[in-house]
């Protein structure tokens, strides 16, 4: 029986090469040959230790493009399909989470959105090698696609570096929508705290969406300069002073601050920064915290005082649809945005350069 490598995180802080062997394709189920998957911020927070779900041990990589190369007769008729039927040989984008159970509460009163489902099928990435197959993540030279999972074909045109930017380019356009649905309107302003790929993907969202004045703060200059190679209007130094940088910020906003800021650099003081650059009655949402980081201390009162709108970010599956057509049409040098690539065998250096100042996206090709 034929195998594929892959990188199995044992623990915090250790993943090791393991081979698998690539069981025949049931007839609901399909086998995908990966071309790259990027390396999330997430997938680093596990390997240090900032997410006490993880299933230990377990491939990581949910940020994944890869070939079809071998499709059950009957997966078609069991898999979420965007883009018409599914064939050997076609490119396809796969969405982490799979469809929910449809009988829990989540399911039945939010179906939208199944990674709030209590009893999901798999989450690609984050399953642990215990549940046969095992392949399950990114970092892989196969994975295996069950029933119920979202598929999105995509054109063999797409450049690798456009493709493998869907995953986090759906956490920027959803922070764009959760904005639209709490007032925010085309030409309005917009602050993104943080230009890593979320906070960079948030920003080509908000330009493709209408934004007016885009404002980007980032602590190294050379993230800085992508900002603005992606539509950003005004960068401001995140080593400044806070009243300092509030003032530039303020001085741009008629005296008021943005009417919208995207928290997407993750530490916890960022969140506490985000609440005092909003203007009163704006919207603040937090797209930077998806592992566990920490704390921090914020006034209750000036959340209330202030008449802020604060929302959490989480994507559906529904919004990759958008994310392709977004990705595909933008003029903005999005392929900028992926800094580094890295083979199969060399991850755990890949792992070594994610959240560097040099690195934005960082992606592995199998």
């Amino acid at each position: 029986m034929a195998k594929c490598r892959a990188w199995v995180m044992v623990e915090p802080g250790k993943v090791v090469m393991e081979e698998f062997e690539i069981p025949k394709v049931a007839e609901d189920s399909a086998l995908l040959k990966v071309e790259a998957c990027g390396i999330c911020g997430t997938d680093k927070h596990v390997y240090l230790g900032h997410f006490p779900m993880a299933q230990f041990p377990f491939i990581t990589g949910h940020e994944i493009i890869g070939t079809i190369v071998e499709l059950g007769s009957k997966a078609n008729d069991n898999m979420v399909v965007f883009g018409g039927s599914l064939e050997v040989g076609d490119r396809v984008f796969i969405a982490p989470s799979s469809m929910g159970c449809g009988q829990c509460y989540y399911c039945l009163h939010m179906p939208d959105n199944p990674a709030f489902c209590t009893q999901r099928n798999i989450v690609y990435g984050f399953t642990s090698v215990k549940r046969a197959p095992g392949i399950w993540g990114g970092y892989s030279e196969y994975l295996y696609l069950l029933p119920r999972s979202y598929v999105f074909k995509l054109s063999k045109d797409m450049s690798l570096k456009r493709a493998v930017l869907i995953e986090p380019a759906a956490t920027g356009l959803r922070a764009v929508e959760q904005a639209f649905n709490s007032g925010y309107r085309v030409g309005c302003s917009a602050m993104v705290l943080g230009a890593g790929p979320i906070g960079l993907m948030t920003i080509v969202s908000l330009r493709y969406c209408g934004a007016g004045l885009i404002i980007v703060q980032d602590l190294f200059p050379s993230r800085l300069n992508r900002a603005k190679r992606m539509g950003a209007d005004l960068l401001i130094d995140g080593n400044l002073p806070f009243e300092e940088r509030l003032k530039q910020v303020r001085e741009v906003t008629d005296g008021v601050g943005p009417d919208m800021v995207v928290e997407a650099a993750g530490p916890p003081g960022a969140f506490r920064e985000a609440l005092g650059f909003t203007r009163r009655g704006g919207t603040l949402i937090e797209a930077g915290n998806f592992t566990d980081t920490g704390t921090t201390e914020i006034k209750p009162f000036d959340i209330c005082f202030q008449g802020l709108s604060i929302l959490g970010c989480r994507y559906s599956p529904l919004s990759f649809p958008g994310v392709i057509s977004m990705l595909e049409s933008t003029s903005l040098p999005v392929e900028e945005v992926v800094t580094h690539t890295f083979p199969l065998e060399e991850f755990p250096e890949a792992l070594e350069v994610v959240g560097s100042a040099e690195a934005s996206k960082v992606a592995i090709t199998p």
